[in-house]
């Protein structure tokens, strides 16, 4: 896998605590950023995928227990 190099600039008070958490948890700060960059994108698209099956429902008119009985339904075949 390549790999780019990003700048990043931060307020002292926050350096100091990703470099304390960094030590602590026995991580380089590489390793950190890249784990809360996973974490975020991962709520992101968890998120994404939340509203548009929110937006689907309204629109289909589905309600909690029709999406089990569909889930259930669809076990079935």
């Amino acid at each position: 896998m390549s790999r780019g190099i990003m700048t990043l600039s931060l307020p002292q008070e926050v350096l100091k605590e990703i470099n304390e958490v960094a030590k602590k948890e026995k991580l380089s700060k590489s390793e950190l950023f890249r784990m809360a960059i996973d974490d975020f994108m991962g709520k992101l698209k968890w998120e994404r995928a939340s509203r548009y099956g929110r937006k689907v429902a309204r629109e289909k008119k589905i309600d909690e227990k029709d999406v089990e009985k569909i889930i259930h339904e669809f076990r079935k075949k």
